[in-house]
């Protein structure tokens, strides 16, 4: 489905409809999705990891739900370069069915059905490890902060901290919609005791991340193919504006050991 036409559609009935805005520190927003009524709960989407690529330079996962208010199911397969940390040319695949009374499971079947060619051509299958993972119900860990070791089975001194920033990031197209600060992010490592190393930093908010209001660390995972560097993925919540409170999607950061 074009971008156009699901995200437009998003924001046009965002628009009309939405009552109230978001703004609240990052706990107290967790804290309010964990006890929301179900009236007033957004739509945080489910993610399910596909795997790397042999070689590690290409990553794959499905982020699947349904839509708040119009209660369409919808599935996005995306397929990530690890090395310009950017998606693979003609994806990501996105199914959005525009009937309330569709399943799920449909719309998994066919975003699976529509990625399955690409991802048998890069031998894409399920490799590596999760190092750690941040569920949208945690309310006790540091959304913005990971130390993991550096895979499994190496000292614990051996470590990566994934340290992850917000900062204000206007967007002229999100004022249409909502009076709230939309957000941009930086994403920093460090090795062990080390100086903290920039790895991404937002310039713009891409029309695809619709408009965030908050962002956390979900996964980090490593894949080591044969002979090479290490490969950690980093999978990112992004709490962006929603019809019927904030929406959770996922973007993915790649990042090579150079050791």
């Amino acid at each position: 489905m074009p971008a156009r036409g699901w995200l437009d559609r998003e924001m046009d009935m965002l628009a009309s409809c939405l009552a109230r805005g978001f703004a609240a520190p990052f706990a107290v927003f967790l804290l309010a999705l964990a006890l929301a009524l179900p009236a007033r709960a957004g739509d945080i989407a489910s993610r399910r990891i596909l795997g790397f690529s042999p070689d590690g330079t290409r990553f794959a996962f499905e982020e699947y739900g349904i839509q708040d208010g119009s209660g369409f199911p919808y599935a996005n397969i995306y397929v990530v370069d690890t090395v310009r940390n950017r998606w693979i040319d003609g994806t990501p695949f996105r199914v959005l069915l525009q009937d309330e009374r569709a399943s799920l499971e449909e719309a998994r079947r066919r975003a699976a059905s529509r990625a399955a060619r690409l991802l048998h051509r890069l031998q894409i299958t399920p490799r590596g490890e999760t190092l750690a993972q941040n569920p949208v119900t945690e309310l006790s860990a540091d959304p913005h902060s990971v130390t993991v070791a550096v895979r499994p089975g190496y000292p614990t001194d051996a470590s990566l901290t994934f340290t992850l920033t917000e900062f204000p990031l206007a967007s002229r197209r999100c004022a249409r919609y909502t009076d709230q600060p939309t957000r941009g992010y930086r994403l920093y490592i460090a090795e062990g005791q080390g100086r903290r190393r920039l790895l991404h930093a937002d310039k713009r908010i891409p029309k695809s991340r619709g408009c965030p209001l908050n962002y956390a660390i979900s996964d980090i995972l490593h894949y080591r193919p044969s002979g090479n560097r290490s490969v950690y993925v980093v999978i990112i919540s992004v709490f962006r504006v929603g019809f019927e409170g904030p929406d959770r999607r996922f973007i993915a950061a790649g990042y090579r050991l150079r050791r």
